[in-house]
């Protein structure tokens, strides 16, 4: 059974939109998980938010949002303020442009997700944007609010699927030529050559 999106909302080029949903394309299912632990007790640590002033603890519905304006002071939002303010890229695809599929490096990919039409009504436009990439060779470039900050998004054609990549910063990569331009640029021996070959077409 395919795990349940995790993200609804429109692809939009131009004029044609079309409602989609979002399934991420991996899995941390099998990944171990450690919690934090009373070595005395052996229980487990819960944590809880405390009153910065009066040192006390805070239940959840008295927790709020709030944007500090000075120091000490601070603008209480409520959920529907902060909604009514969100980034229009919070639900919505707008494919900003194009680019040839191989102009972007497996260096900048960094999550891939299924992007899938979300019901039968946007299956058209949804099958005209993917088709249209597919026979151009060009993926889309979005902006997205994903994991509570904005980041770039390419769109590539996938069977009758996109694949929606969120890609890394500028800042998140390094540049290769640090690391590599340290290594001697020398010719290898001939016969090691020839020998590290013949181990290659024997694995």
């Amino acid at each position: 059974m395919a795990p349940r999106s995790f993200w609804k909302g429109y692809l939009k080029l131009s004029l044609v939109t079309c409602p989609v949903a979002m399934t991420p394309a991996t899995t941390e299912g099998e990944k171990v998980r450690f919690h934090t632990l009373n070595a005395r007790t052996g229980n487990r640590v819960v944590s809880q938010y405390v009153d910065a002033v009066s040192e006390k603890p805070v239940d959840e519905d008295d927790e709020v949002k709030g944007y500090q304006q000075g120091e000490d002071t601070y603008v209480m939002l409520e959920d529907e303020e902060i909604d009514a303010v969100a980034l229009d890229s919070t639900r919505t695809i707008d494919i900003d442009s194009f680019v040839p599929r191989d102009s972007i490096e497996w260096v900048w990919y960094d999550k891939p997700h299924y992007l899938t039409p979300n019901g039968p009504v946007g299956e058209e436009a949804f099958s005209v944007i993917r088709d249209a990439m597919a026979s151009t060779d060009t993926v889309g470039i979005s902006q997205l609010v994903m994991y509570r900050r904005e980041r770039a998004v390419m769109l590539e054609p996938r069977d009758r699927g996109i694949i929606l990549w969120t890609l890394r910063y500028g800042d998140e990569v390094r540049d290769e030529s640090d690391y590599f331009g340290q290594i001697t640029d020398s010719k290898p021996d001939a016969k090691l050559m020839t020998l590290v070959k013949k181990l290659i077409d024997e694995r």
